[in-house]
């Protein structure tokens, strides 16, 4: 049986990674064909284009990682009934159940991947891709570090070290320097929001450095024609979906703890920690479609099947965490109902099969 459930994982493990090889060049290339549309918007030229793509693969990676183990699992067990492989293993005794496990031990092995570069590596190089794009088609200098957002327009330096959305801010500091370099004001902001085209900003205290000294005055609020343009801001602030998971229960936490309104994170939270077993469930969902057809179906036919219910997995996923959001459903119920439809339906088709 060792021997068997060996051949099962490493047949299925190749289908897959050229599954995956293949969805992932598709969606950058389409990816690339948009952002075509904003080459030579500033700095914004080829090779940034590329480095975009490349820093936005990751996340793409285990977005489309569930739907290439599906047809990854079609593939090899769809031709291993064709080649009547199956049928000589069931001859041999191995009961059917034993080659779902054979191929669920591959989907544990991709759970751990998936978990993996979804909450170590595509966080960080999402950021990274966003300010890329950022910086390059505004041609402003701008920098995310543990101290927060860095921007530099002109003279004038901006630091941002909280940003809740694109008109809200919170612990904001303008740097004004000289001509020569020297520091000429210093304004320091406990929350800014953008109302009526102005940046109002919310217990301010500012520091004037001149011949004469320095000058401390504070008040309550004061406005800004312009500190950063929203528009801008929405390029910068990274979904909810594309956060880690220990991101998206800090930004929960705080949220609820200033009494605001976390609905749409805690659909986004639920959704990640059900990803990774979405990749069992697609491969319970091959199962049944290998073993309960005839064995002459074409490969061809098996990809199809499998593409159109990946697809169509992730749409309803979608679907119902917005419908959630929108309707004021139970964010956890409208986030997992998805899957544990799909998961009951795999169970109860391979159930029926005997």
């Amino acid at each position: 049986m060792k021997v068997i459930n060996k051949y099962i994982a490493v047949e299925i493990l190749k289908s897959t990674a050229v599954a995956l090889a293949f969805l992932l060049a598709l969606v950058l290339v389409i990816t690339f064909a948009d952002e075509i549309d904003d080459m030579g918007k500033g700095q914004y030229g080829l090779v940034e284009i590329f480095k975009y793509l490349a820093l936005i693969a990751p996340r793409n990676f285990y977005e489309l990682l569930p739907s290439a183990t599906l047809l990854g699992a079609l593939i090899t067990l769809g031709g291993m009934a064709n080649n009547y492989e199956l049928t000589a293993m069931r001859a041999a005794g191995i009961s059917r159940w034993q080659i779902i496990f054979a191929a669920l031990r591959v989907g544990v092995l991709l759970m751990f991947v998936s978990l993996f570069v979804s909450e170590v590596v595509a966080p960080s190089t999402e950021q990274a891709a966003q300010m890329l794009k950022f910086t390059a088609k505004n041609e402003q200098v701008a920098l995310r570090t543990k101290y927060g957002f860095w921007t530099r327009d002109g003279d004038t330096y901006l630091n941002i070290r909280e940003i809740l959305n694109s008109s809200e801010l919170k612990d904001v500091s303008i740097y004004e320097m000289t001509s020569e370099n020297e520091l000429k004001n210093a304004t320091h902001a406990k929350s800014a929001n953008f109302i009526e085209n102005k940046w109002e900003l919310k217990d301010v205290r500012q520091t004037t450095i001149s011949a004469e000294g320095v000058t401390v005055s504070n008040s309550a609020s004061a406005q800004l024609d312009s500190l950063l343009d929203p528009d801008l801001l929405d390029v910068i602030v990274v979904k909810p979906e594309r956060l880690s998971i220990v991101g998206l229960a800090s930004y929960i936490q705080f949220l609820e703890s200033n009494g605001q309104d976390a609905t749409r994170f805690v659909v986004a939270i639920t959704s990640k920690l059900i990803r990774p077993f979405v990749i069992l469930v697609m491969l319970l969902i091959a199962i049944p479609m290998v073993l309960s057809v005839n064995r002459a179906s074409s490969t061809g036919t098996r990809i199809l099947v499998g593409a159109l219910i990946g697809i169509g997995f992730n749409l309803v996923d979608k679907l119902f965490g917005n419908v959630g959001v929108l309707y004021g459903l139970n964010p956890i119920i409208a986030a997992s109902l998805p899957f544990l439809l799909a998961l009951s339906a795999s169970i109860f088709t391979i159930r029926r099969m005997g």
